[in-house]
């Protein structure tokens, strides 16, 4: 059995319908659980984040997350945000070694490689190094079901969800609620393999390519 704590988080952007080439995604939602080994939750994190460079978020993007303008426009901007989760992480246990004592977990590979690098670099804050090598449980999911989709996409949260016979609580494209749903994945996937270990299984690439926004 694993000894070290688990920080699952989800984060959310803003975005466009139809993509647009030149737009500048910004991270306008935060929610993280933090686990201990047997996927027990210690605490949890949910903030919205105010966009700076396209303030006013797209029709399609209210009706996507479900969320009013008012709750981004009154919110702190994301270093003041993410300086309150480092605040936060500390207080539950982390970062308080020279060595990470903890696996970030997320579902899939955007938030780090899209969403969390390009909000840093836009708000001249340096990429976090604990974010740099990390769990996606999309690729656990797939190994330890042993399962691939016909059209060589990775599993939606969803539809992973729908394997293990999940119920879905919250509402979609809602930072601590798919958190949460990531939390019951885990919990599914280690009814299947007791004692999976969630691994690190992806790295944060400097040269990631916007392909949202193609």
């Amino acid at each position: 059995m694993v000894r070290y704590k688990f920080l699952v988080i989800d984060l959310e952007a803003t975005c466009t319908q139809p993509p647009q080439p030149d737009w500048d995604p910004e991270i306008i939602e935060i929610g993280a659980v933090i686990l201990d080994s047997r996927l027990n939750q210690i605490s949890e994190f949910k903030k919205f984040v105010k966009p700076v460079v396209n303030p006013q978020l797209s029709p399609f993007c209210l009706d996507l997350l479900k969320i009013t303008q008012a709750d981004v426009a009154t919110a702190d901007t994301f270093p003041e945000v993410y300086s309150q989760m480092l605040a936060w992480m500390k207080s539950s246990g982390l970062l308080h070694c020279e060595n990470k004592n903890f696996m970030l977990v997320t579902d899939g590979i955007f938030d780090c490689n899209q969403w969390l690098r390009h909000q840093c670099k836009l708000s001249k804050i340096e990429y976090p190094g604990w974010a740099k090598h990390f769990s996606n449980v999309k690729r656990h999911f797939k190994y330890v079901l042993s399962t691939n989709k016909d059209d060589g996409k990775s599993f939606s949260i969803s539809e992973m969800t729908e394997r293990l016979g999940i119920k879905m609580d919250g509402q979609l494209h809602r930072a601590l609620d798919d958190a949460k749903t990531i939390v019951k994945i885990m919990k599914g996937i280690r009814g299947r393999r007791p004692g999976f270990a969630f691994p690190k299984n992806a790295d944060f690439h400097t040269d990631w390519n916007m392909r949202f926004f193609e």
